[in-house]
């Protein structure tokens, strides 16, 4: 599959034998093992939670997070701010944030969340409530046209 994104482009090998698998093993990353880092997120292949009963195998999913060092950075940047700015304020950052609230960004959101509500408690300061982290994510489809483009028939 040809996976492909402005200049930034993706070959995924499926299931089976391919002669791309077979000739450039050394260049091949698995998913499972390496997640595909782009645009801040992380994309990787794992399996799900419990084995299915009659000992059937697990079932896997895609699993979609913000990228380790850009959560750090992400993290860092509201601690150094969590003290030092209004709950108005830290709330605007929080809803300023590009990520979908994929289940696993949604965790990676209330991890930051709640340190930055420690940091702010510890000085006595109120907390920014839960609902400026907005978690809910918003469905797009994949090929739909933006609201700032013409549609064809306002364009006429």
């Amino acid at each position: 599959q040809y996976i492909r994104y402005q200049d930034w482009f993706l070959l995924l090998a499926t299931e089976g034998h391919h002669p791309v698998k077979q000739h450039e093993h050394h260049q091949i990353r698995d998913c499972r093992r390496h997640p595909i880092r782009f645009e801040g997120y992380s994309l990787s292949y794992r399996r799900g939670g419990a084995t299915p009963k009659g000992g059937g195998e697990p079932k896997w999913h895609a699993c979609v997070r913000i990228e380790p060092t850009t959560y750090k950075e992400l993290k860092a940047y509201f601690m150094t701010r969590a003290c030092h700015r209004s709950v108005a304020n830290l709330a605007d950052d929080f809803r300023r944030i590009p990520y979908a609230r994929y289940a696993p960004i949604r965790r990676q959101l209330l991890h930051i969340h709640r340190a930055v509500n420690r940091a702010r408690s510890s000085i006595g300061y109120d907390p920014v409530p839960v609902s400026a982290l907005c978690l809910r994510r918003r469905i797009t489809l994949p090929f739909a046209e933006s609201p700032e483009q013409p549609t064809s028939a306002a364009a006429a």
